[in-house]
């Protein structure tokens, strides 16, 4: 099975092709650190001879994602390498927008855990001292959504 397995390699790299499994495959161009925000010059797609697991397929949209663990130059990108970009940090100020209608409110709290845009998240009403809930919607930015 492997003398097979080999035999077909060999044959498809002679002609000028790669293995019938091959797939590109997101590769970092340089360093990239938790928190760093994916830019299309960060990233190149690579073909990898084997299946790699949970690695992100070049037909994957990844520019603007984050960064979640640090990964070397040169390396394949995996599913836990990247996620949505956080636009509310755990304990910064936000801005807490509420609408019913034609009335609209604004108000200033504190986040109480990170999101990324549209994750609901626990939000301190620094006036109140009550805890809400709100819709990140943009960089320090949350939504508090009411039944019509």
């Amino acid at each position: 099975m492997q003398l097979a397995r080999l035999a077909i390699i060999v044959v498809t790299m002679l002609a000028g092709g790669s293995p019938a499994w091959s797939q590109d495959v997101w590769h970092s161009t340089r360093v990239l650190l938790p928190g760093d925000v994916i830019r299309s010059d960060d990233v190149v797609a690579h073909p990898v001879p084997r299946p790699l697991p949970q690695a992100l397929f070049s037909d994957r949209d990844i520019i603007g994602q984050q960064i979640k663990r640090r990964v070397q130059a040169d390396r394949p990108l995996t599913e836990p390498d990247v996620g949505p970009r956080i636009a509310v940090l755990a304990s910064t100020p936000v801005t807490v927008l509420w609408s019913s209608g034609s009335l609209r409110m604004e108000m200033q709290g504190r986040a109480e855990e990170s999101g990324a845009l549209g994750d609901e998240i626990r939000v301190l009403n620094t006036q109140s001292g009550q805890t809400i809930r709100g819709v990140v919607t943009g960089d320090g930015m949350t939504e508090v959504r009411s039944a019509p």
